[in-house]
């Protein structure tokens, strides 16, 4: 359900914003190809790809997971323990599970969800990059964060702040599930939000 919301959305705002998937695809770095695949629901992005999107977008990520595209004026947003809602399910061979705070409608500069991480089955090879900064903070297990040729260990409690746009990933390297706190942070759009 929420993949196809999110198809829907980046196809919606796409076209309000007159672009064409090659017009997209150049100002994000993903292929025609892949655009449409994501515009019909044939494949789910990771949040990385996504985080890529809205920025050619010119939109916050957030708003692919808002119901119907609404926004408010309310400045903040309570997420309640257990309520934080699955936003990306399976969407790379890694299996990463992210659950979203809820972003207040006007607060553009970061994102915030927590990642749960299952153990590898298999060597994974594929590196995500996407603008801004970002933040994770090991809640459970322990992961190793791969940042460009770097291999970082990192533990219950241990927190990296990193440049996104180098190529990375983070990986399970215990034998439970392992959960993460990320926090992505890019610049404030300047656009209104009317869609």
């Amino acid at each position: 359900m929420i993949e196809k919301q999110i198809a829907d959305g980046i196809k919606k705002i796409r076209g309000i914003k007159g672009l064409t998937l090659k017009q997209l695809g150049l100002k994000t770095g993903i292929s025609p190809g892949m655009l449409s695949r994501l515009e019909n629901n044939q494949s789910s992005p990771p949040i990385a790809t996504l985080a890529k999107i809205a920025q050619g977008l010119e939109v916050p990520i957030s708003i692919f997971f808002e119901e119907n595209g609404n926004t408010t004026d309310q400045k903040y947003t309570v997420t309640r323990n257990g309520q934080r809602r699955q936003v990306v399910r399976r969407g790379t061979d890694i299996g990463f599970i992210y659950y979203a705070f809820n972003a207040a409608k006007d607060l553009h500069l970061i994102e915030a969800f927590i990642m749960k991480h299952p153990p590898l089955k298999k060597k994974i090879k594929v590196l995500y990059d996407h603008p801004g900064e970002e933040f994770v903070l090991v809640l459970k297990g322990s992961i190793e964060l791969i940042y460009g040729h770097e291999t970082i260990p990192l533990a219950v409690g241990d927190a990296i702040h990193f440049d996104p746009s180098v190529p990375h990933r983070a990986q399970n390297v215990g034998k439970e599930m392992s959960e993460c706190l990320v926090v992505i942070a890019g610049q404030k759009s300047n656009v209104k939000r009317n869609i």
